[in-house]
């Protein structure tokens, strides 16, 4: 009987050790980067200042206006409807060197449904963690991201920095979401949904 046992034993230890190891597999290979969001607004802001005649800033801010280039939901990020995409992207293109005057700063788009929004990051104040992400998966319209165990503090710190801003958060140069705070963060999942 005692044999048994010990198999028995050494079993249910194989099986226990087997799942805690598979529970903190890492499958994710890619780049997770937080930066924190700049104000895209001020860029169009200083574009316009800039301009010599007051006829000429008042004919800009009517066409920064009429592409939604003008802060109407008083936050960080630009809320440009879809029709005015084309429009927003083909200026950018074209007046970039005027309109982002330091070589860190760059503008980037999340798209939704109806509407993109636009937001200037700073690629100084960006952090890759890739390294303490084990697994992305999208289950519908939800993304599942299980980070190591301890890496809460890490998340909580850099949101803490850069308190009152929204934190970009890209998966491989593709932006993913913007937070305010990793608090929904639970055994080290985060879900985020994503429509």
């Amino acid at each position: 009987m005692r044999p048994f046992t010990f198999i028995l034993i050494l079993f249910i230890v194989v099986a226990c050790s087997s799942n805690h190891s598979k529970e903190f597999e890492k499958t994710f290979t890619g780049e997770l980067t937080l930066t924190p969001a700049e104000s895209a607004l001020l860029c169009f802001d200083r574009y316009t200042e800039l301009k010599n005649s007051k006829k000429e800033r008042a004919r800009i801010k009517k066409e920064f206006k009429a592409m939604d280039l003008y802060n109407k939901d008083n936050t960080l990020a630009l809320f440009i409807d879809k029709s005015n995409v084309g429009k927003v992207k083909t200026f950018i293109n074209e007046y970039e060197n005027e309109l982002i005057l330091e070589n860190y700063s760059e503008f980037i788009w999340s798209n939704r449904k109806d509407e993109s929004l636009l937001f200037l990051k700073d690629t100084k104040k960006s952090i890759e963690i890739g390294s303490l992400v084990l697994s992305v998966e999208k289950v519908d319209s939800t993304i599942i991201i299980q980070f190591v165990p301890n890496s809460k503090r890490l998340l909580s710190g850099f949101t803490m920095k850069y308190l009152n801003r929204p934190i970009l958060l890209e998966i491989d140069d593709k932006l993913i979401t913007t937070v305010k705070s990793f608090g929904k963060l639970e055994n080290g999942i985060l879900r985020i949904e994503t429509n």
